[in-house]
């Protein structure tokens, strides 16, 4: 008996979490190419990267980095290279080239497309916005880190390089914690269980 109890309260605290957990990001469209060579940022940490990249470029609307329900999302920089000044952008400017190695920030997003923009001062002024419109010039890749994140990286055109590191950022769902009811309901089953191994107690001693 005692283990069923534990067993159904266990079930509906994950019932109860479970929204939290269902927010996730995904790609949408793009071309997947290997990983470019060439990507070395200055002062990018060890990360292990994939072997591959989804590429956006000017024409590519509607399709981009997506988010399956509102979330407060988590973003670091990660460095850069490069000699033009370039800013990531999401309800004003979160990074930009001047911006230390591992500065963080977050922001509150809606489900769908996440509405962060990468401009520079090469080419006169150009932007490359997730989802379209994308400069001619210009580019955006993402690399799948497989813990749920991903890396948004820059191509802000200058050379003749397109190896994605003129601005990186990682990008990644805050951690929820559970809500207040969850914490209640684990504290009713651990009443019950110590309630219970009371009584069977006192039945044997008696």
């Amino acid at each position: 008996m005692k283990l069923k109890l534990i067993g159904l309260a266990l079930a509906g605290a994950m019932f109860i979490a479970s929204p939290a957990s269902a927010m996730v990001l995904s790609l949408t469209g793009g071309t997947s190419e290997p990983f470019p060579t060439g990507f070395n940022p200055s002062g990018f940490p060890a990360i292990a990267l994939p072997g591959t990249v989804t590429v956006y470029g000017g024409g590519d609307n509607g399709f981009g980095l997506n988010l399956s329900s509102a979330a407060t999302l988590n973003f670091e920089y990660l460095g850069k290279e490069g000699t033009f000044s370039n800013t990531f952008d999401l309800g004003g400017t979160l990074f930009t080239t001047a911006s230390i190695v591992g500065s963080t920030a977050s922001a509150a997003v809606g489900g769908g497309l996440v509405p962060f923009t990468f401009t520079t001062t090469g080419g006169g002024g150009a932007s490359a916005t997730n989802g379209g419109p994308i400069a001619s010039n210009l580019s955006i890749a993402f690399a799948n880190l497989g813990d749920g994140s991903f890396l948004a990286m820059f191509n802000d055109g200058g050379g003749p390089d397109a190896d994605f590191d003129d601005l990186v950022v990682k990008v990644s769902v805050s951690q929820v914690p559970l809500p207040a009811a969850v914490w209640l309901l684990l504290s009713a089953v651990m009443g019950l269980v110590s309630f219970s191994t009371i009584r069977r107690r006192g039945s044997q001693t008696a």
